[in-house]
């Protein structure tokens, strides 16, 4: 019907009267208002449509304004004057009606001016009302039924976001747990340096950059002399405390990239990177003094003896080490001093 040419060059009457007919086929009532008296009149099929007894109701703009849903009257409105006044080509809304049993219809609302005076005012609208209830209240249904699907893929999102957020965190905890465990399977529990077990570790790792790349590397090892009387005549908290002390004075004194570890007992031993053998009695004869000077509470001056040497292109480890424990042994025979092996 939008396509139906009733400009103002037609004959109105019969613009309208076949605006009428066409209305009647494709609706289920018709409304048809004079605007400069406010008269609109309603077919029986409008009446019907909503329940009332035709022509029960005073024929003017203000029974359709009280029929219309008090929710969806400013929509309705809004549509309604900017075809009024120019703002818009079309007139069309779907709104509810009130129905004489005191429910509401729902209903859709085309409307059209169809004469005009000598100025090109319009001075008569004719609509046509169609009941939409049962396709209105599936569609309405369907859009609850996304809205929910909507919620309730955010509350899932939500959910697996916070799955996802308490799965890091856990995940995180459970690192964390692992580093620990490393790390203490890795230290000593007592003087806090490295262990034999990651000494070892690391020696090889040395050992297999000297075999490929010859990088340098040498060890120390020192022993605390006379250590046995400590732990006999002042008992072994006081040795452990010695040991301690004795850590962390050489701690001190080493770079990051040394390996410093309890070999067992009072013995300690370095391995220190990109560092020759003569580099490394160097540092030992620093640490031989240093430890004379450490404030371990003793009642007698703290000494320790110390063997260097370093590693050698095609010499296994075991070879190495038996180099490095009868320099020990040579430098304990003498104490407080270092042997170069």
């Amino acid at each position: 019907m939008d396509e139906l040419d009733v400009s103002p060059g037609r004959d109105s009457h019969d613009s309208a009267l076949t605006l009428r007919l066409a209305l009647g086929i494709v609706s289920d009532g018709i409304w048809d208002w004079h605007i400069r008296t406010n008269h609109v009149s309603r077919t029986p099929g409008w009446y019907a449509m909503l329940g009332y007894d035709t022509d029960s109701l005073p024929e003017n703009v203000a029974t359709w304004h009280e029929v219309i849903h008090p929710d969806d009257f400013e929509q309705v409105m809004s549509g309604f004057n900017a075809y009024i006044e120019g703002r818009s080509g079309r007139y069309f809304e779907e709104y509810r009606c009130l129905c004489r049993d005191g429910s509401y219809l729902w209903v859709s609302d085309h409307g059209r001016f169809v004469e005009f005076d000598e100025a090109g005012k319009a001075t008569r609208m004719i609509g046509a009302h169609r009941n939409i209830h049962e396709r209105k209240l599936a569609e309405l249904a369907l859009q609850q039924k996304n809205l929910e699907l909507q919620q309730l893929n955010q509350r899932l999102e939500a959910l697996v976001e916070a799955r996802t957020e308490a799965l890091r965190r856990a995940n995180e905890a459970l690192a964390e747990q692992a580093a620990m465990a490393l790390r203490l399977s890795e230290i000593d529990p007592l003087t806090q340096i490295a262990n034999r077990r990651r000494f070892e570790q690391q020696m090889h790792a040395e050992w297999q950059r000297l075999q490929r790349h010859g990088h340098a590397c040498a060890l120390m090892m020192f022993d605390l002399d006379h250590f046995k009387r400590v732990n006999d005549s002042l008992g072994h908290p006081a040795g452990d405390s010695v040991l301690v002390t004795v850590a962390e004075a050489v701690r001190r004194q080493l770079r990051e990239e040394d390996c410093f570890a309890r070999w067992g007992g009072e013995e300690f031993i370095v391995l220190l990177p990109e560092t020759g053998r003569e580099a490394a009695r160097e540092l030992a004869e620093r640490l031989r003094l240093s430890l004379r000077c450490a404030d371990t509470s003793l009642p007698v001056r703290l000494t320790a003896s110390f063997a260097v040497t370093a590693m050698h292109p095609g010499e296994d480890l075991m070879a190495l080490m038996r180099r490095l424990d009868d320099g020990l042994y040579r430098a304990k025979q003498r104490r407080d001093c270092i042997v170069a092996c």
